[in-house]
């Protein structure tokens, strides 16, 4: 099962062909929970899913067929045992993806000519990606994170540790630098001998030079990037390297501290506070546009006005009350939603639509308490004209 991101939101709106699409939501337990109640809910929940599929017409061997990955599923115990606090899983004709997200979400299915995604964007909508950057003589790495996870990027024409820049092969009475190739852009790169590299005591200036290299061959690989990225190293350091780096994003706010013995895990646990509040004060510049624009037509609090305004790409900001969703307010447990049938359900599918189209058209969405939406409604945007 895979962890979602933005990408696989805007994958999932756009299959929306006439075939059968099924969305299925569960709030789930991580390990070590004394409930065991998971699969058995699962199973209620594909249930009620069948009946409402052979009330659409599909035959039996064709409900089987679709809802297979999801049986799977369920007879699966190691899958259980490693669950955080909910699951989606989509299922249509010959494809399925399925979705561990450290968010709870209603217990729902919806059956209809497209998936919902509604009920995701919780996790969405905090899940801005970012960089980090762990900077050591010893060691150099480059993360893109997002709420859930670090991934580790391969580096290219940038020096992995001070010791590829600078070397002392055998002791000399001068220093010397010749340039080594490059297959990559940037052209190459100077590897210093001297005194000191051998036992580790290398020159400031080396140093410093070693960083230049890093900062220049992360402005090349970045080039056209805008992720916010954060810093983690020793004071120094880190210092040394905000003054030769060339790439505009980086955070004020940063992580003091030894990486190299950091892990993705705790190098996430240690930047994740720094970035969230970074991506807090976008969201209050982001509701500031929103009350200097309400009343001059660039923006609304009226879903209809705000849905049909993301169907033209119009919507450059969306707020969305989450707390609570729109699908929980009106959704007993396992309740399975024939889309376009139920017209209790007719304001979650218009704002289910509005969120994906936002998306689709390169919009922010932001997923807030109730009480921060202007006009005390289900969703506030402002508008690109």
């Amino acid at each position: 099962m895979d962890i979602l991101t933005r990408a696989d939101l805007d994958d999932l709106a756009r299959q929306n062909d006439a075939s059968a699409h099924v969305s299925l939501f569960l709030p789930t337990h991580r390990l070590g929970s004394e409930d065991r109640t998971d699969p058995v809910r699962w199973k209620n929940l594909l249930t009620s899913t069948e009946s409402a599929l052979a009330d659409r017409g599909l035959r039996r061997g064709e409900v089987e067929e679709l809802l297979a990955p999801a049986r799977m599923l369920q007879e699966d115990a190691l899958a259980w045992q490693h669950m955080s606090d909910g699951l989606a899983m989509f299922l249509r004709p010959g494809w399925h993806s399925s979705y561990r997200v450290p968010v709870s979400l209603p217990e729902l299915a919806t059956v209809g000519e497209r998936f919902v995604t509604g009920p995701l964007m919780r996790v969405v909508t905090r899940d801005s990606h970012f960089l980090l950057l762990a900077l050591s003589q010893r060691h150099v790495r480059l993360f893109e994170g997002n709420m859930q996870r670090l991934e580790e990027l391969e580096l290219r024409d940038v020096p992995g540790s001070l010791r590829a820049v600078v070397e002392a092969p055998q002791p000399r009475a001068d220093s010397m630098a010749r340039t080594l190739s490059s297959g990559g852009r940037g052209g190459g790169r100077a590897v210093f001998y001297g005194y000191g590299a051998a036992d580790g005591n290398f020159k400031k200036e080396e140093m410093h030079e070693f960083l230049r290299q890093v900062a220049n061959g992360l402005g090349e690989y970045l080039r056209g990037e805008s992720l916010p990225m954060v810093l983690v190293g020793l004071a120094e350091t880190v210092a040394a390297y905000r003054a030769v780096s060339t790439y505009p994003h980086v955070l004020e706010e940063e992580v003091r501290t030894n990486p190299d013995q950091l892990g993705p895990e705790k190098l996430h646990e240690a930047a994740w506070p720094v970035i969230e509040v970074a991506l807090d004060g976008e969201r209050l510049r982001a509701m500031d546009r929103f009350g200097a624009l309400h009343g001059t037509g660039q923006a609304s609090d009226e879903t209809a006005q705000i849905a049909e305004a993301a169907t033209q790409g119009r919507v450059d900001t969306l707020f969305v009350a989450a707390e609570p969703w729109c699908w929980e307010q009106v959704t007993d447990g396992g309740r399975v939603v024939q889309l376009g049938m139920d017209e209790a359900f007719a304001p979650c599918e218009q704002l289910d639509r509005a969120i994906t189209d936002t998306l689709s058209h390169g919009g922010q969405v932001y997923a807030v308490q109730a009480a921060e939406v202007a006009g005390g409604g289900t969703a506030a945007a402002s508008f690109r004209y």
